[in-house]
């Protein structure tokens, strides 16, 4: 689907779908990867132009390696090397079936943050698109293992997506654990992401692969703050992609956050790639700072929660009379850990303002 006469390009949507929704018995699941496969043509035939981001690389090479249990990351690595080409060639036989080319696109954050690479990787996603071809992009975990969920999220800011679907074993975003409580009502909708939705991350099943329902909140932070409308929904829906890229009421939809000013991918991925371990109390002027995005040093916190080391993200909340810490009005990566904050100088700089996300604006 090349550019029109106007040069103005179809609305592109990332589909991200995890190891448990597309391995079975420790090999591709041929049935899942054809319902993937038709949803992608039917989605084509809507206009758009789909992206998929797949797991299921160290699933597949573990396999094949005759691993079991827990491994070390290296180990990992050395599985993901041999099972992302199994991976890709079961989606580029099923794709051929229908007529279609895919392309196999390896990143890491990396590449769709730094400025050295970000216009490369967004110019080759690009011009998959343009040249019909589509394309299957993979984390590189033969480099660094991390997740799946998290890079779908950094594509779909990057590219200006429409839409961010998150496809995997859990339905949705639960009231309550639908494990324990055959009751437990699906949430539908959710105005924005809030640390309150995120809390309901504890309570929902986790799948086979690496991210489970927290990385796939980081996502939905990341996809929403960039103006991304994102939807966690099961891979085994019926037409699940096709329906929440539609729109229909399956799974749940977070609708985009829309600041004044637009933050870059690489701060996103900063401050919003990882859940939160403790929390800095912020001092009164610390909030004109926030507000103004200015570093945060010593001086503009007076207490905080939480173990956490160096480059760990947390929440910086509002003073006030409730024992969690009332409001949060930030989310970053601080430079100096808990131990050392505690004797940490007034003037030395706990978070840089291009670490961390501000939620005063919006």
């Amino acid at each position: 689907m090349p550019p029109g006469p106007s040069g103005a390009r179809p609305e592109c949507v990332v589909i991200k779908i995890g190891t448990s929704s597309l391995i079975s018995a420790q090999r591709p699941d041929s049935a899942k990867l054809d319902a993937l496969a038709d949803a992608v043509v039917r989605l084509r035939a809507d206009g758009l132009r789909p992206v998929l981001v797949a797991s299921g690389a160290i699933a597949l090479g573990s396999a094949r390696l005759g691993l079991t249990g827990p491994q070390p990351d290296s180990t990992r690595q050395l599985a993901a090397a041999v099972g992302q080409g199994l991976l890709f060639d079961a989606f580029r036989r099923a794709f051929e079936e229908r007529g279609l080319l895919a392309a196999q696109i390896l990143l890491t954050p990396p590449d769709l943050i730094g400025p050295e690479h970000q216009g490369g990787t967004r110019a080759v996603l690009e011009g998959a698109l343009d040249a019909d071809l589509v394309p299957v992009v993979n984390e590189n975990d033969a480099v660094m293992v991390r997740n799946n969920d998290v890079l779908a999220a950094l594509v779909a800011a990057l590219l200006g997506a429409g839409r961010l679907v998150l496809l995997t074993d859990v339905p949705g975003l639960y009231e309550s654990d639908p494990r324990q409580d055959a009751t437990a009502r699906r949430i539908p909708e959710v105005r924005a992401m809030t640390p309150a939705v995120e809390r309901l991350a504890g309570v929902t099943a986790h799948g086979l692969g690496t991210g489970g329902m927290a990385a796939k909140l980081c996502a939905v932070w990341i996809a929403t703050t960039a103006g991304v409308a994102a939807v966690i929904a099961g891979a085994d829906t019926e037409d699940g992609a096709v329906r929440a890229v539609r729109g229909d009421d399956i799974g749940t939809l977070v609708h985009p956050r829309r600041p004044a000013k637009q933050p870059d991918v690489g701060l996103l991925w900063r401050a919003l790639s990882a859940p939160p371990s403790g929390r800095l109390v912020c001092r009164p002027e610390a909030l004109a700072v926030i507000e103004d995005g200015g570093p945060l040093l010593g001086r503009h916190f007076h207490s905080r929660t939480g173990s956490f080391a160096s480059g760990a993200v947390v929440d910086l909340v509002a003073p006030g009379p409730r024992p969690d810490g009332a409001e949060v009005v930030a989310r970053g990566r601080v430079s100096v850990g808990s131990a050392a904050l505690a004797t940490a100088g007034e003037e030395l700089t706990v978070l840089h303002h291009t670490a961390y996300i501000s939620f005063l604006e919006v």
